[in-house]
């Protein structure tokens, strides 16, 4: 008989579930056809992204490189996208956006091919900066348009749906490109991958651009004229005083320097931890990262709903809770290195890949809200400048402790790293409200709302 409840009770939890994640309730009845293509280019992004994280030892190994030089070479190609995508995005504040989206998927399909006929190093590192480079669009275009296709009150949960793009990405990428890998050699995957990006490309040419900030003004009592009245542009030097003036946005300036390793260096780790610890081969790497991967999905379906309520009542828990799961993230690399047995690591894995997927969407979703509309695409798209000292250092000081004391003792690296961006966030929760009211405001003032 107490059977029946808790049957019951889980088939209940499982319908407010689904109904938490229907796509008219994550966008709050707005179209949801920007978002489903936005999520596809996310998804297919990842793919050529992944693969090469899961490829890394054989790429390695195929051109000879050490451990430093390989993450060298990750360093490198991702410092590279970011001196791409920082001045993209200030051509994204005054350009139409939709068509950038478009033609950087276009772009980063034809160098995913070219990865996999590079015949010599300098000619994969040209690949990967070109690919990057036509990634260099998602974050200055897709997290601007969803900003402004999906009013303040959706948008953690319409960030979080954006990047399940990523975890879905994240499973396919590893699972077909390591098999692709193990059966016909590590170049398959980045030729094959370039066909579902082109689906998404022409999925693309049916949308809107839509008006920059009209949300904002609403939300601050704007009439209908004044809504649909664009603000002007700003300069590159402007665009940068207006986001310096953001006291939240100095704050995490600060952080990513330590947060980017984590964003940017995870995957790659764990393929050489697989590999140097547990001697995987691409095919097992790629099986263990699809598997551990869709904990990533679960984890955003379970935890953003609840991330959404609290933030939409104390938009500051999301700052917060970005800089407790870094640190969280951190410990765990750590203790995945040490794993005694590999199905000790597998479980580590699993419990930091539930973790991580909650990070991007609370650390987009609060930038979109503090961020004056006008500059938003340079406010996702400047702050990964401020992440090019900590690459530059950590990566490399990461491969480095590598080669010499061994992969396990590098993972150590990462605790204080994750903790000092941990810290560094949670100071400037304080901020956060005051940052938005003035973000209205602001957006309201310049049309003469």
């Amino acid at each position: 008989m107490t059977g029946e409840p808790t049957g019951r009770g889980a088939g209940s939890r499982l319908r407010a579930l689904a109904r938490e994640w229907r796509p008219s309730a994550v966008t709050m009845g707005a179209p949801t056809f920007p978002l489903l293509v936005l999520f596809g280019l996310n998804a297919v992004d990842e793919l050529d992204r992944t693969a090469f994280a899961v490829l890394l030892p054989d790429i390695r190994d195929h051109f000879g490189l050490s451990d430093s030089r390989a993450l060298l070479l990750v360093a490198v190609s991702t410092i590279a996208v970011i001196f791409i995508e920082v001045p993209l995005s200030f051509y994204c504040d005054r350009r139409n956006r939709v068509r950038i989206a478009t033609t950087g998927a276009g772009l980063w399909a034809l160098f995913s091919v070219g990865t996999g006929l590079a015949v010599s190093v300098g000619m994969l590192l040209a690949m990967r900066i070109g690919a990057g480079g036509g990634r260099a669009v998602v974050n200055p275009t897709h997290s601007s348009l969803l900003s402004d296709y999906y009013e303040p009150a959706a948008r953690v949960k319409v960030f979080a749906a954006h990047r399940l793009g990523n975890s879905v990405g994240q499973v396919l990428g590893p699972l077909l490109g390591g098999g692709l890998a193990y059966a016909f050699g590590w170049r398959t995957p980045f030729v094959l991958f370039a066909v579902p990006t082109a689906i998404f490309v022409l999925l693309s040419l049916r949308m809107r651009e839509p008006v920059r900030g009209h949300h904002e003004r609403r939300a601050a009592g704007a009439d209908e004229e004044a809504i649909a009245t664009e603000d002007d542009h700003e300069t590159v030097w402007s665009t940068m005083q207006t986001l310096a003036r953001v006291r939240t946005v100095r704050r995490i300036w600060t952080a990513v320097p330590f947060l980017g390793i984590a964003l940017f260096g995870i995957p790659n780790l764990l393929s050489l931890i697989y590999e140097d610890v547990f001697d995987l081969n691409a095919a097992q790497r790629g099986l263990i990262t699809a598997g551990v991967e869709p904990l990533q999905i679960a984890g955003v379906l379970l935890g953003m709903p609840l991330v959404a309520r609290i933030s939409a009542a104390r938009p500051d828990f999301l700052l917060r809770f970005v800089g407790m799961v870094g640190v969280f993230d951190g410990v765990l690399l750590v203790a995945l290195a040490y794993s005694p047995e590999l199905w000790v690591a597998v479980g580590v894995h699993a419990v930091l890949a539930t973790s991580i997927g909650t990070l991007a969407p609370a650390f987009f979703a609060l930038v979109s809200l503090v961020a004056p509309p006008r500059v938003r695409s340079a406010s996702f798209s400047t702050m990964a400048v401020f992440a090019v000292p900590g690459i530059a250092v950590f990566l490399p000081l990461i491969g480095y402790v590598s080669d010499h004391l061994g992969i396990q003792a590098s993972m150590v690296v990462m605790v204080p790293v994750s903790l000092a961006a941990g810290l560094l966030l949670a100071s400037a929760a304080r901020f956060v409200k005051p940052d938005i009211e003035a973000a209205h405001a602001e957006s309201l003032a310049r049309v003469g709302g």
